[in-house]
């Protein structure tokens, strides 16, 4: 009886495949978050509330503080997971023209 279990090299192929599909697919909503994460209106608005909030307790400064720091790092991730999806994407690309579309 012959073994029909895929085996991990091919599991591993079907995984980059997926991910590479996955990638391909999401890019657009991912360059669409990064541009509006890193937006004019998003920096107005982070601005916007840094000074709001400067009359008011160290509770809320702090808290506002924070919301400005997170987007930023927020805008940081995104990009690099940006950056990684173009790359997956590219390959599916490469792949996909060497297969005949």
């Amino acid at each position: 009886m012959a073994d029909t279990e895929p085996t991990i090299e091919e599991m591993r192929a079907q995984k980059d495949e997926l991910e590479r599909r996955l990638a391909a697919a999401s890019l657009g909503a991912a360059e669409a978050f990064v541009a509006l994460l890193a937006s004019e209106e998003v920096d107005a608005l982070m601005t916007a509330m840094s000074a709001t909030v400067e009359p008011l307790d160290a509770a809320t400064r702090k808290r506002v503080a924070a919301w400005v720091k997170m987007r930023g790092d927020m805008a940081t991730l995104a990009k690099l997971e940006l950056a990684r999806l173009r790359g997956l994407a590219a390959v599916a690309d490469t792949e996909s023209a060497g297969n005949g579309g």
